[in-house]
């Protein structure tokens, strides 16, 4: 039950989590505070009722400025991206960006601070073994990876924890691969678009768990009012399954046929260093590869016990996810 209405900031408000965090903390009866690089353009995604601060994440002192008043703050902003030619913005935005709302937290005393992390930042499988999945108690095994996004997202993650010991009210949510609908840049739903469209020329070997965003939503709500949260949770549906168990499903939804050619692991990094260099800004990166080669299998018990978090089925998430997908494909301006 809502003990009290709460001013609630929200970083990264107009992303596709940070549009459902802010719907779900709205319907929760609190007020969200969307923090926002450019007002007008947010203006055009967001709700008319709700209140908009102009700060960009990586201006310490605009973000300090922007929590003024507010009871609690969640910070969603982030860059994700596989791309090599990105690897400056993704330490930039991820690691300045972490840094900033944590140190404007304490500054403008905000009560209650959620700090979106990953899965990425927390662990790993490197085989299919979903009956021992990764848990909150796991040990980063990461470290040598070189994926900028990884470890950019790990600092970021170690700066949230070491701001836990310093006594900040800081409680980390890590969800695993979020769908749904209403990605309008199409980053999250990218594997199932690539599936749908007929792109994805390879089936990677790794395992993945995805997760509906709207129930990642509501996660973020019971932590926000929890009385006694723990300090960190793992968001995750009961659904671990390697990439090629996901994208056959996708394709049955979808009614096309899976990619059915699989390469050796050295042989798809070798194509997309290739590819990399011949074309940028394509979707085969060699980071992607190294992302899809493990398999990202976690456990939600704790947020199931003490958040309440409850996952619909995939199905019912993966078509809501191509329903959007074929919307937008029918109308490219459509937002939400």
């Amino acid at each position: 039950m809502l003990m009290s209405e709460k001013l609630v900031a929200i970083t990264g408000a107009t992303g596709f989590l940070g549009r459902h965090i802010l719907r779900a903390v709205y319907a929760a009866g609190h007020r969200p505070v969307a923090i926002v690089r450019n007002r007008a353009a947010a203006r055009d995604l967001l709700p008319d009722n709700i209140e908009l601060r102009q700060a960009d994440i990586t201006d310490s002192a605009a973000v300090t400025k922007a929590f003024s008043g507010v009871d609690a703050a969640i910070h969603v902003a982030g860059m994700v991206s596989v791309s090599r030619r990105d690897t400056k913005e993704i330490e930039r935005i991820n690691i300045s960006g972490a840094r900033n709302f944590l140190m404007a937290g304490d500054a403008a005393g905000v009560r209650r601070m959620l700090f979106t992390s990953t899965t990425s930042a927390v662990a790993a499988l490197s085989d299919d073994t979903p009956d021992r999945p990764c848990d909150e108690t796991a040990a980063f095994n990461l470290a040598t990876v070189p994926v900028a996004y990884i470890q950019a997202k790990r600092i970021a993650h170690e700066l949230a924890l070491a701001a836990q010991d310093r006594g900040q009210p800081v409680v980390i949510l890590s969800p695993c691969f979020v769908l749904g609908p209403d990605d309008i840049n199409v980053n999250s739903s990218e594997l199932v678009e690539a599936v749908r469209t007929g792109r994805l020329p390879i089936c990677p070997r790794g395992g993945i768990n995805p997760v509906d965003v709207r129930d990642i939503a509501q996660a973020y709500v019971a932590a926000l009012d929890h009385p006694d949260p723990a300090p960190h949770y793992i968001l995750a549906s009961r659904e671990n399954l390697t990439l090629k168990d996901f994208i056959g499903r996708v394709a049955d939804l979808a009614l096309v046929s899976p990619p059915r050619l699989s390469l050796p692991g050295k042989l798809q990094l070798a194509i997309a260093a290739i590819a990399e260099r011949v074309y940028p800004a394509g979707p085969v990166t060699t980071a992607g590869l190294r992302l899809g080669s493990y398999y990202w299998y976690f456990s939600a018990g704790l947020a199931r016990r003490e958040l309440g978090l409850v996952c619909r089925p995939l199905e019912e998430t993966l078509q809501a996810t191509l329903d959007w997908l074929v919307a937008k494909e029918k109308n490219p301006q459509m937002q939400i």
